[in-house]
């Protein structure tokens, strides 16, 4: 029997790996959990998770030498994922960590979502993509944050676009309300596949909706083998 390939998660020190350990191996993929820059920069997907706080994540990350893994990484096009405070890291800074630098993916800063309701904001919600993403489909997902990224903070990140420095033939975004909109996903495409996907929300918890779009992510970027 051929050996399943490798989906690497990369350890931050603030993620319940146990849950993306299990999405990938519903996907068919082999989890493999590192902190090691040279296997983050070699595998053909990595999934950047989190459910802690910015800065001791970012942290984690300069530490190991990881943000430069991957920041190249995206630069090149190859196919990366990150969840919750996974997606938070790709943007320049959070009002969790004030003066911590984030990944800088994305132009913007993070912040406390802004309305008069609980948080964190703990369960199902509504993802709502635009009209032209073709990665991100309309459902019900799973959250647990308290941060976002404010919809009107970002209203020039669709369609082609240089963010941060870092070359996309095209950028979707999804929405979410709790209280007032936020972005609650991602999709950046270059070279015809979707080599970047963010997620807010937790896909892992987000029952067949969030397997069935990761296992589109992986098939588009020719990384999974048919089940």
């Amino acid at each position: 029997m051929s050996e399943k390939p490798r989906l690497v998660i990369v350890e931050t020190g603030v993620a319940n790996l146990a849950s993306v350990r299990a999405l990938a191996e519903r996907l068919g993929m082999e989890p493999v959990v590192s902190a090691d820059p040279e296997e983050v920069i070699r595998a053909r997907t990595v999934i950047l998770p989190g459910v802690g706080a910015f800065g001791p994540a970012m942290q984690k990350l300069k530490e190991n030498e990881l943000d430069v893994a991957i920041q190249d990484r995206v630069a090149e096009g190859l196919a990366t994922a990150g969840i919750c405070l996974g997606m938070q890291l790709f943007f320049e800074a959070s009002e969790e960590s004030e003066g911590v630098d984030g990944l800088g993916i994305f132009q913007g800063k993070v912040r406390r979502l802004e309305n008069n309701l609980p948080l964190p904001q703990l369960g199902w919600n509504r993802l709502e993509p635009e009209p032209d993403a073709h990665l991100l489909q309309p459902g019900w997902v799973y959250f647990a944050n308290s941060y976002g990224v404010a919809v009107r903070a970002h209203p020039e990140m669709s369609g082609k676009k240089v963010s941060g420095g870092f070359d996309f033939d095209a950028i979707a975004l999804a929405t979410t309300t709790y209280g007032s909109p936020f972005v609650s996903a991602i999709e950046a495409w270059r070279k015809g596949r979707p080599s970047l996907l963010l997620c807010q929300f937790h896909p892992e918890l987000s029952g067949i909706f969030g397997t069935q779009l990761f296992a589109r992510w992986l098939d588009l970027n020719g990384a999974r083998r048919p089940l």
